[in-house]
């Protein structure tokens, strides 16, 4: 049996479906530039109110533990971020300026569904002890 709500089983489908079109009909770098922006606005958005949802099912003994798992894919975050910068403007073709958003919505994405399995996992978990 599988069970999911619409919230958490429709919007990152959407999300993806949106970004896809938005790139399709794109004319120009420019306008995947924007593209990207959008949905990693819209991922950055998804994650804060993931984080909110989840802390508020957390009690105070189990919050250390994801506060620090926020922490961290933050800090991993920055880090994979230069990186990318690093290993993108190494590229010969001239590529690795336009390639950079597409990795960072990438980034954001794996975030952004890591994040709504711990809330999916949270909303059918068993009473509190």
């Amino acid at each position: 049996m599988i069970w999911c709500t619409s919230v958490l089983a429709g919007e990152p489908l959407e999300e993806h479906s949106a970004l896809r079109n938005c790139i399709s009909t794109a004319r120009d770098a420019a306008a995947i530039a924007v593209c990207e922006a959008s949905a990693q606005t819209e991922l950055r958005d998804r994650i804060e109110r993931w984080t909110r949802a989840i802390r508020v099912l957390l009690d105070n003994r189990q919050r250390p533990a994801f506060d620090h798992s926020v922490d961290a894919w933050q800090a991993w975050f920055e880090s994979e971020t230069r990186l990318l910068e690093l290993t993108l403007a190494q590229r010969r073709d001239g590529l690795g300026p336009r390639l950079q958003s597409g990795a960072v919505t990438r980034l954001f994405e794996d975030r952004e569904r890591q994040l709504r399995e711990h809330l999916h996992n949270l909303k059918f978990a068993g009473p509190r002890r």
